[in-house]
């Protein structure tokens, strides 16, 4: 009897072992696709209770007595609207560059920003360089679907004073963010037909990588006035 029982003991301690290799392993394997999708924003096959986007971002709508109400200089722009897309009105408001020297984005997931140290629409020359959301945590953003435009759409800005301008689009890129800091960000605030003046809009895509709190991908569409 006495020898029975050791030989079920000694079962049981391998079973055990068993499972803590398997527990182990699983941990092991979850704190490697964690760690994975926090350094380069490839998608882990574990779910993680994180945000998968900038949390930060305002996604409140905006109401129509918000837009109507939106002021901008005379000669800035105030509004966007790409038909093509379904973005109609949308405020633009001025941005700026971040403390790492990227692309500031709009407060709100609704709005388009307009960097200033880009072209004005009207200026006749260069570009007038846009940006704005492709997405947030529980909704898509105003340049969601700006990866869908091609040769020939059309994008109306009209300025602070009222007068409207019309650019149909030449070129649309899907790029990493690699390629998009390696220089791409000059070739946007520069008009692809140097007699007319240009229009480039930069909206984000692609994976969300926490550590840079960016996404991976861009999509750049460059347009020219239409004469």
């Amino acid at each position: 009897m006495s020898g029975l029982v050791i030989k079920h003991r000694r079962n049981f301690h391998v079973v055990r072992w068993l499972l803590v290799l398997i527990i182990m392993g699983f941990i092991a394997a979850y704190a490697y696709f964690g760690f994975r999708w926090y350094s380069t924003g490839v998608p882990s096959p574990f779910p993680i209770p994180v945000a998968a986007a900038d949390a930060s971002v305002n996604e409140q709508p905006v109401t129509e007595a918000q837009v109507e109400a939106h002021t901008v200089p005379e000669f800035q722009p105030r509004y966007v609207s790409i038909l093509k897309t379904g973005l109609t009105n949308a405020r633009v408001m001025k941005v700026g560059v971040t403390e790492n020297k990227m692309l500031a984005l709009p407060s709100n997931l609704n709005d388009v920003g307009w960097f200033e140290k880009s072209a004005t629409p009207g200026s006749g020359s260069a570009a007038v360089v846009l940006t704005g959301h492709n997405g947030g945590i529980s909704r898509v953003g105003a340049l969601a679907k700006l990866h869908d435009l091609e040769a020939g759409d059309e994008i109306a800005i009209e300025r602070g004073d009222g007068k409207q301008f019309v650019y149909l689009v030449r070129k649309v890129r899907n790029v990493t963010l690699e390629q998009f800091n390696a220089g791409l960000m000059k070739d946007m605030m520069q008009s692809l037909d140097p007699e007319q003046e240009g229009l480039s809009i930069i909206t984000s895509a692609g994976n969300w990588i926490p550590k840079q709190k960016v996404f991976d991908r861009r999509i750049l569409v460059q347009a020219a006035i239409a004469k």
